[in-house]
């Protein structure tokens, strides 16, 4: 499970599927639902648990038990377009319009395989399209506490994605917000069980020997539901998005492109599964 592209606050949700449509990665969820934890759910509905570090989650079992109490039915995409609630901050929504204005502006002809699969080209129709259908509304919520910075809540929306004060408190670049922003607009797929992710090894460890942290925050990754084991899940498909941007942006400065590879490879280190990894990569030398 997880909730945290960056160790952020992301909610997961049924098991995750390799996907077979030619555009969005959207396949067919085929959860097996068990009976409802209904105190879990009331748990998660007063405000949701933490993992010890900075994320919020819960579990697939309770994922697929809120699915089926809730009656989310799979839906199709929706109608472009989304709102902010009234108690999310001028300053949030002057950020995140700007984020997203900055993502719309995007400019490129290609893209890698995965990409096209997932988002389509690299330009900010296809990006501004994969994200309106998807969000349909955006408000302000804990995240279960801590450093979460953003989140996904199932149970309650699963078109809707929720924001900390830690959205704007973070030092970071445009584009990784942005990586923050798609992460979470996976994780609104019903029909893919929300993309849950995978727990992180202990000890968790990158080719230097050192403890994996999250860029975010800094937490420490091992043991905490923090990584995918699928190109097509939030991290992996965030992680895409951010390598075709650093190869194929067209009007993008060396600034962004220098961002977006540099959060791109360290995303890249969520990725666990070996086959998952060797897929991205050989994707990404097309």
């Amino acid at each position: 499970m997880v909730r945290a592209a960056f160790a952020l606050g992301f909610i997961l949700a049924a098991a995750s599927s390799r996907a077979a449509s030619p555009f969005d990665g959207a396949g067919s969820a085929g959860v097996e639902v068990p009976k409802p934890n209904l105190e879990a759910l009331q748990e998660a509905a007063a405000g949701g648990r933490q993992s010890g570090a900075d994320l919020y989650y819960f579990s697939k079992e309770e994922a697929a038990a809120a699915k089926k109490k809730f009656g989310f039915a799979v839906k199709g995409p929706r109608k472009p377009g989304f709102t902010f609630d009234k108690d999310v901050p001028a300053d949030i929504q002057k950020q995140m319009a700007a984020d997203l204005a900055f993502i719309k502006g995007i400019a490129g002809e290609t893209a890698t395989a995965l990409h096209r699969k997932i988002f389509g080209k690299v330009n900010g129709a296809d990006y501004t399209k994969f994200f309106e259908t998807r969000v349909s509304a955006i408000g302000m919520n804990s995240c279960g506490g801590g450093n979460a910075v953003a989140c996904v809540i199932p149970f309650r929306d699963p078109s809707k994605m929720w924001l900390t004060q830690n959205f704007i408190r973070f030092s970071h670049p445009q584009v990784s917000r942005m990586m923050v922003v798609f992460h979470e607009s996976r994780h609104t797929e019903t029909q893919n069980g929300n993309w849950s992710h995978a727990t992180c090894p202990t000890p968790f460890r990158d080719a230097n020997g050192k403890d994996m942290k999250s860029i975010w925050t800094g937490a420490m990754l091992a043991g905490e539901p923090a990584c995918d084991e699928t190109p097509l899940g939030s991290y992996g498909s965030s992680t895409i998005m951010l390598k075709n941007i650093a190869k194929y942006c067209l009007n993008c400065t060396d600034k962004v492109k220098m961002d977006a590879g540099l959060y791109a490879d360290d995303q890249m280190g969520r990725i666990i599964d070996a086959d998952a990894k060797r897929e991205m990569q050989e994707d990404f030398k097309k």
